[in-house]
């Protein structure tokens, strides 16, 4: 039987009505979602008890704005649309001024993912912490300082966010972000980046079995954090400055600059996988006592190529592992790195505008609950292999989780705009007429 074409021209000239009113803002910029879809009900029903009725409101959408939002301005500017018609400014409201727990909602979110994924008793974790620069042009901002800008090589204006994120078979989950505050904002209590970090281990509660290992870099390599690991029970791993003093079975002390020779006349070829084929190492354990940490194994290494001054010393209280599961372990950290690079160049982690230290830390923590909603919904898609014992998940770029999530969004507008018409071929006709427009 054949389609009028008169059909599908009124069909859709009323569905392109619906679609500008529904999914298009008027200056064509992002989707207006007036319901929550379907798909991600059971992602934010965690969320529901925990929040009062409005705030769950403003969530949501604020949420699923970040998503579709193209171009990534602040969140006061995102087009979100409440079905009882709230104006946007009410949404600033809620990010700067009304009092909720964004810490600890995205920590209780993770924990709910976690638990989505069937951890088992004697699995590993990875607890990761690095802080992140964000320089910002504006003079206003609570908590403002001068810090040096690693990537520029130049100092800037800005904040230092200590991060803490989870590592658990191959997915990477953000679970906190605190704002380190300079001493001219002294009403709030000083603490050192070191002291941050060493609070955020102590705060970490894996689930019931796992053992831990918290991965950090050589800045926090120091008897603040360690300790904070040791008094938890957790394994820590990280890098040893070269000028740090090692002092051996011999009985005296060396500085770790000083033994290349160890690697050189001791060492061993290895060959490391990569992201893409495989890379050889030169490594060497070497057991002692580092100075103002204690008992440690270091693992010296460097490529084939380099001097051989230019060592680097992987560290571990952990003496029971061998030197290349040591390396094999630490290069697990690089996934912050990545995960820095997706919250900033996908997400706008270091775009936000808001002035006061609680919208500051709210943006920060809406940026990783944003990222976690599209690990949740590229957990879906995986499915049981999520949930496969001591087995890497394979998920995709995080851009291409961001296009799966807005074409998934827009065939939810598309599916309640067409629920009336009656005609299965009329429907995939006009199914892909809006999804081309």
């Amino acid at each position: 039987m054949m389609i009028r074409v008169g059909a599908i021209e009124k069909a859709l000239a009323r569905s392109m009505r619906v679609l500008s009113n529904n999914i298009v803002d008027p200056e064509g910029r992002t989707m207006i979602i007036d319901a929550q879809p379907a798909f991600v009900r059971a992602f934010f029903s965690f969320f529901r008890d925990r929040l009062s009725k409005p705030q769950f409101a403003h969530l949501w959408s604020l949420l699923l704005a970040w998503v579709v939002n193209v171009q990534r301005s602040a969140v006061l500017h995102l087009a979100a649309r409440l079905p009882d018609g709230v104006h946007r400014t009410s949404h600033g409201r809620f990010l700067t001024q009304a009092d909720w727990d964004a810490a600890g909602l995205l920590n209780e979110a993770v924990h709910e993912e976690l638990r989505r994924m069937r951890p088992r008793r004697g699995e590993y974790i990875d607890f990761i912490l690095d802080d992140h620069r964000i320089a910002k042009r504006g003079r206003k901002m609570f908590g403002l300082s001068k810090i040096w800008d690693h990537k520029n090589q130049q100092f800037v204006h800005g904040h230092i966010v200590v991060t803490a994120a989870i590592l658990f078979r191959g997915v990477v989950f953000p679970w906190r972000f605190e704002l380190w505050l300079p001493k001219s904002c002294g009403a709030r209590g000083y603490r050192k980046t070191t002291q941050i970090a060493a609070e955020l281990i102590a705060a970490f509660e894996p689930p019931t079995g796992l053992r831990v290992r918290v991965l950090f870099d050589a800045f926090f390599l120091c008897p603040t954090v360690t300790k904070s690991c040791e008094r938890r029970g957790f394994s820590w791993f990280s890098v040893a400055s070269r000028n740090r003093a090692l002092r051996r079975e011999s009985g005296y002390w060396q500085r770790i600059a000083d033994l290349p020779g160890v690697l050189k006349y001791a060492g061993r070829l290895v060959r490391m996988p990569r992201a893409r084929g495989t890379a050889t190492l030169r490594i060497a354990p070497v057991d002692g006592e580092l100075v103002r940490i204690g008992r440690v194994r270091l693992v010296l290494s460097k490529r084939p190529g380099d001097r051989w001054k230019n060592i680097v010393a992987f560290a571990t209280n952990d003496l029971r592992l061998d030197a290349r599961t040591i390396v094999s372990i630490y290069e697990r950290r690089w996934r912050i790195e990545v995960l820095f690079k997706e919250l900033e160049g996908d997400l706008g982690l270091g775009d936000y505008q808001v002035l006061t230290h609680r919208g500051i830390v709210h943006h920060l923590h809406l940026a990783g609950l944003v990222h976690l909603l599209l690990t949740h919904h590229g957990l879906d898609a995986v499915g049981a292999q999520a949930r496969k014992v001591n087995r890497e998940v394979a998920l995709p770029s995080l851009s291409r989780r961001l296009d799966d999530l807005r074409a998934a969004l827009r065939r939810d507008q598309l599916e309640r705009m067409l629920r009336h018409e009656d005609d299965p071929r009329l429907r995939r006709k006009l199914e892909n007429y809006l999804m081309a427009a």
